[in-house]
């Protein structure tokens, strides 16, 4: 309150300090074409995250800066509302109930009139008081708290108005004011009693009073103890309308009326009066409902549309309605009268606010200079000259400005849209004197040089910097220089400007300086970095503060300059929509403030107040929605995880930021994490569409540039979840991998069975082929068995008649050896009987040939061991491996007994007797370790 309070008492100070032209506050409408409801607004309330609710013909309308968003309720009109916290609370034809959001953040309406029967009427007013909320209607009051439901009072006269004051409810009745008491009773208030008969419009606390509303008799304070009419610079404007609403802003009274709009006043200060309505920006006089916001900004609810009051800016229009004046271009305080000149003419400003034209300046007006206690206007037609003996003409056509000649103050040089021209001043009396020769360039924006007085800068017909030098009476010109900015090339909308006795000039990539050193123009960074870097400036001013004033974007900016320098942030005023591009004009009529031009005339900017305190301005999220059927999904308010299918992976993201009056002004950055991690660049447009998005989870963050700053608002975010398409989704891959499992398992059984098959074919072949070849098999066998029994039937034959042969060769010798063992005895018995010599000799000889014949066949017994291997298994080879000591009277033994042949058999082979075979048995198993229990015979059989 302190704040608007000392806005308004320097808008007032401001207002009578001189015959200024009466500024008017920014003035927003919002008609039905625009917020898409019905006419009638009823009452206005915003919400803690700063959205405008409004009780519409239509239903619950909600703005947020940028959208507008309509919830009806069954065909009902809504003719009141409250928000408490999250809760909006309406009321309407026989309804009342409130809204609330979900999980979503979508509003819900939940009626709780429903629960009452027999009641009909008009719910006007919604209350708050102890956390009980109050319905209002004609006749009823209808009290609810949460966990306790609805008490209906019913009241016996009509109620016209109703408020809350000291914690006591209050209802203004044609028969008094009266409040509810402890007992729930409504109780008549004495000190009404002389508002009888009256129609009260409005309830409202004031300090510790009740701030009366009649509809035509004024306004009144009243306590428990007395009654005090009102005086103040409302009376009129009561007297001659019907008011209709009430609402107020500590001592700032705002009155609506039915045929006059509305009227804002001060109880505490008598000369603050504003009056706003179909004159002066205001699209309807009747006013429904009027609410203060908390940017101290007037809400106006109308009989048709909504109406904003910018009371919190420092900016004010010239016109709030469209210029009668046309397009303002320059103007100038001279001699305490303010001057304004536009595309239609020069006009001055009457004390009454009204603009008078000066006769004779009709045309376009481009500049003003106030010279020689004089005020020369720079026209398409000419220079009007205002000065104290009254108002001239000077006829040379086309003249952009007017400088001062430093060497003779008796002329000034004008620039043309031909080249320049030479004023003189002769008896008091401005006129022209000639035009400079051979120089037909138009000369806008040209300087003086610092240095030689002789000496001009100004930009050529060939876009090129140059310096003109002229002759000592100025008929010529005696030096002519151009000058390039660096690499940089130049724009039609080259200026010069001084700063701190520097000659600048701005070119595409920034501002340049002259250096009289090296005589070149040079990149001033040190401003530069001041401002925004190098780029373009379209506009660039200081003024007699040193305040920097430029224009980037189409956006005026503001740099302050105090005692300790260019500390401040810069300032963005916007007017993007309202500067003139090429002729943007900024002019200080005093130290408080700056008129600017714009398209539709001029406005004044307040430079006393502090533009750098932050606003209650908040970015958020208003709702995403499918890029594919304009659907919305969910707010961005939604307590819940978004979650999205494939199929809405489209998606539109509307922000905004809760600044009512600079909605055009208001640049966004934004980003997707987890697609751009970097802030996008400031754009104007309030939303964002992303398409084909892929599966996963996004964090959507945005934030807004207000005042040129980043830094004046909150982040505002909203995280979502995409889903995979059906066919990439879990279940989808579970159904896939069942889907292969089945189909391996499907392929396993069919291989295993076709390999079954095989097999099982392969199987009955192989058991065909395993047949026939068992029975060729069998056939080869038989032969073969047959002929290998033949073989060795043959070969048994053979060896068993060499056996035999042996054997008989054995018995053979044995007879031999009888008869060796016979001639040896008879040799003997001849020694004996001592016969001849020579018949012993014969007998010798005779022993020793037939000794000899039986050695010759010795040879046998290795035939013999070679036959009965082959016959019995390498017999023989085993028994040398086993027992290799054995004689080879042992081995034949063994092959006797090998052939299991009795004692009896194998002593006469062996030609000795029985006992001398059981000797060599009893012998032979010594040798082979036998014990007396093992069957000689059968050890050997079993020999391997």
């Amino acid at each position: 309150m302190k704040y608007i309070y000392i806005l308004i008492i320097a808008f007032l100070v401001s207002a009578y300090s001189y015959a200024n032209p009466v500024w008017k506050r920014k003035v927003i409408n919002y008609e039905r074409g625009q917020y898409e409801a019905g006419p009638q607004n009823w009452m206005i309330d915003q919400s803690e995250n700063g959205w405008i609710y409004c009780a519409n013909n239509n239903g619950l309308l909600e703005f947020d800066g940028v959208n507008w968003s309509l919830y009806p309720i069954r065909n009902r009109i809504l003719r009141s509302l409250k928000i408490v916290n999250n809760k909006i609370f309406v009321g309407g034809s026989s309804e009342f109930g409130y809204f609330a959001p979900n999980q979503m953040g979508f509003l819900e309406y939940k009626s709780l009139s429903e629960k009452i029967t027999g009641w009909t009427g008009e719910v006007w007013k919604i209350l708050l008081n102890d956390n009980i909320i109050y319905f209002i209607s004609d006749m009823h009051i209808h009290m609810y708290k949460d966990g306790l439901g609805i008490r209906t009072i019913a009241i016996d006269k009509k109620i016209d108005c109703s408020g809350i004051v000291g914690g006591k409810l209050y209802i203004g009745t044609t028969e008094g004011i009266f409040f509810l008491n402890k007992d729930n009773k409504m109780e008549f208030l004495p000190t009404s009693s002389s508002l009888l008969s009256h129609k009260l419009v409005s309830i409202l606390p004031y300090e510790n009073w009740l701030l009366v509303t009649t509809a035509q008799f004024g306004l009144y304070l009243l306590d428990n103890n007395s009654i005090q009419r009102v005086h103040s610079v409302a009376d009129d404007f009561i007297s001659t309308n019907q008011m209709f609403s009430t609402s107020i802003l500590g001592s700032v009274v705002a009155l609506g009326s039915v045929q006059s709009g509305t009227l804002l006043f001060d109880l505490k200060n008598p000369r603050f009066k504003e009056i706003y309505n179909l004159d002066n920006g205001l699209k309807n006089n009747t006013i429904l409902s009027s609410f203060f916001d908390k940017d101290n900004n007037l809400w106006l609810g109308l009989d048709k549309g909504i109406g904003l009051i910018d009371l919190n800016t420092p900016v004010s229009h010239l016109y709030a309605t469209v210029s009668p004046i046309g397009t303002g271009y320059c103007s100038a305080l001279y001699r305490n009268e303010f001057y304004l000149g536009t595309n239609q003419g020069l006009y001055k400003s009457e004390p009454d606010g009204t603009c008078r034209l000066i006769k004779g300046s009709e045309g376009q007006i481009w500049s003003m200079l106030e010279y020689d206690n004089s005020l020369f206007c720079s026209g398409d037609n000419g220079i009007m000259v205002i000065n104290a003996n009254g108002t001239y003409k000077i006829n040379i056509p086309g003249i952009w400005e007017t400088h001062p000649i430093a060497p003779d103050k008796d002329k000034l040089i004008a620039g043309s849209y031909f080249g320049l021209d030479i004023i003189e001043k002769k008896n008091g009396r401005w006129a022209p004197s000639h035009r400079v020769e051979n120089f037909n360039n138009s000369s806008r924006g040209f300087i003086e040089d610092d240095e030689n007085p002789y000496s001009f800068w100004l930009v050529n017909d060939k876009q090129k910097v140059e310096k003109i030098t002229f002759d000592s009476v100025f008929y010529g010109i005696t030096n002519r220089k151009e000058y390039t900015l660096g690499s940089s090339r130049t724009s039609e909308n080259l200026f010069f400007r001084k700063v701190d006795n520097n000659l600048i000039i701005c070119g595409l990539d920034g501002i340049y300086q002259y250096s009289r050193i090296t005589d070149s123009f040079d990149k001033y960074t040190q401003l530069e970095s001041m401002l925004e870097g190098p780029r373009y400036y379209e506009f660039l001013f200081v003024d007699k503060l040193k305040n920097i004033w430029f224009v980037t974007d189409s956006k005026l900016k503001f740099r302050k300059y105090s005692p300790n320098g260019y500390n401040a942030s810069i300032y963005n005023w916007g007017l993007s929509n309202e500067l003139i591009i090429n002729h943007e004009n900024v002019y200080l009529p005093d130290s408080k403030s700056a008129v600017i031009s714009v398209d539709n005339a001029f406005i004044k900017i307040d430079l006393t107040k502090d533009i750098y305190k932050l606003k209650n301005i908040k970015t958020y999220i208003k709702n995403l929605s499918s890029s594919r059927n304009d659907s919305i999904i969910s707010t961005g308010q939604a307590t819940a995880l978004v979650s999205l299918p494939y199929s809405l992976n489209s998606i539109k993201i509307n922000f905004a930021a809760t600044d009512f009056t600079q909605t055009s002004d208001i640049l966004y950055v934004y980003r997707l994490k987890g697609v751009d991690d970097e802030w996008s660049l400031p754009s104007s447009i309030a939303s964002k569409e992303y398409t084909n998005l892929s599966e996963g989870k996004y964090v959507f963050e945005v934030k807004a540039f207000v005042n040129g700053s980043a830094d004046s608002t909150n982040t505002a975010s909203v995280s979502f979840m995409i889903f995979p398409p059906w066919y990439r989704s879990s279940l989808a891959y579970i159904f896939y991998f069942l889907i292969i499992i089945i189909f391996l398992f499907v392929l396993y059984k069919k291989t295993i069975s076709k390999q079954k098959k095989i097999i099982y074919q392969k199987g009955e072949e192989l058991i065909a082929q395993t047949k026939r070849y068992e029975e060729e098999t069998k056939l080869k066998d038989q032969e073969i068995y047959e002929l290998q029994n033949e073989n060795l039937k043959t070969e048994l034959r053979y060896k068993t008649q060499e056996l035999s042969g042996y054997m008989l060769n054995v018995i053979r010798k044995n007879e031999i050896l009888e008869d060796v063992k016979k001639n040896a005895l008879s040799i003997s018995k001849s020694i004996d009987e001592e016969k001849e010599v020579n018949i012993i000799k014969q007998k010798v000889v005779r022993l020793i040939s037939q000794i000899n014949s039986n050695i010759e066949h010795d040879t046998d017994f290795e035939v013999f061991k070679s036959n009965f291997d082959l016959v019995h298994q390498d017999f023989f080879r085993l028994l040398d491996e086993r027992f290799p000591g054995l004689s080879r009277n042992d081995k034949i033994l063994c092959a006797y007994l090998y052939m299991n042949l009795s004692t009896k058999e194998i002593a006469p082979l062996l030609n000795i007797s029985t006992r001398g075979v059981e000797v060599n048995r009893y012998r032979l198993r010594k040798k082979m370790n036998l014990d007396r229990d093992i069957n000689l015979s059968e050890y050997l059989q079993n020999l391997k």
